[in-house]
């Protein structure tokens, strides 16, 4: 009767009492080796790599900020106040958004840069990350997610403000105020035109088709009326 045979390259024998096993077919190349070598090398930077990242990015996010800012809102009209109620509402909650956006997109870029003081001690790190090599990983994968934020928070900040500055460059002003117009009654007649001033015991009324205002005293005016038009 033939007995079977036990491949001992897959398999413990069962008086030690361990699973069965499988030998790797070839040993590690020297190119996996390298790759492992460079991985362990970016993953101890990983934490200080991220943290100068974020550094430039919030440097440069500030600055593109206050660019568009400036050169956007100083084209606008000379003051808000020349536009209707309505548009400035739009405008402010545009520009409100935008800026409470940049601020915290800004806020979240030096959290990234900057980190979060806490007091912390090793057999904490250890009990929680298993050590002070994972530790760092872990806060370079949360400053790495802080960073994504800010820049999508900087690039919804963005929009919103250029969008504040299109409404103000199109928003319509306000109407114009009607001209005092005033029609007085003198002894010689009628004398209807845009009023320039009253003072000086005389009245000075811009009738059309004249080059100078027309004076009337006061104590020939009979008759002082506002008008729609003349």
């Amino acid at each position: 009767m033939a007995s079977a045979t036990q491949d001992p390259q897959t398999s413990q024998s069962s008086a030690d009492g361990l699973p069965p096993y499988q030998k790797p077919p070839a040993g590690p190349t020297a190119d996996s080796v390298h790759d492992r070598d460079r991985w362990e090398e970016l993953t101890d930077q990983s934490l200080p790599s991220v943290q100068a990242a974020a550094e430039k990015w919030r440097t440069g996010l500030a600055a593109f900020i206050t660019l568009v800012t400036a050169g956007l809102f100083v084209k606008g009209p000379a003051a808000a106040s020349d536009m209707t109620t309505s548009w400035r509402a739009v405008i402010t909650a545009f520009s409100a958004c935008g800026l409470l956006s940049a601020i915290a997109g800004l806020w979240l870029a030096l959290q990234a840069a900057a980190g979060t003081p806490a007091r912390i001690n090793l057999s904490q790190i250890t009990a929680k990350y298993g050590g002070v090599r994972q530790f760092e990983v872990a806060c370079a994968l949360i400053a790495s997610g802080r960073l994504r934020w800010a820049r999508a928070l900087v690039a919804i900040a963005l929009v919103l403000l250029v969008s504040a500055a299109i409404t103000w460059w199109w928003a319509p002003p306000l109407p114009p105020q009607p001209p005092a117009m005033v029609s007085i009654d003198t002894p010689s007649g009628t004398v209807c035109g845009t009023l320039d001033s009253a003072d000086n015991h005389a009245f000075r009324v811009q009738v059309a088709g004249n080059s100078s205002p027309t004076r009337i005293p006061y104590a020939a005016a009979r008759n002082v009326r506002v008008v729609a038009s003349c």
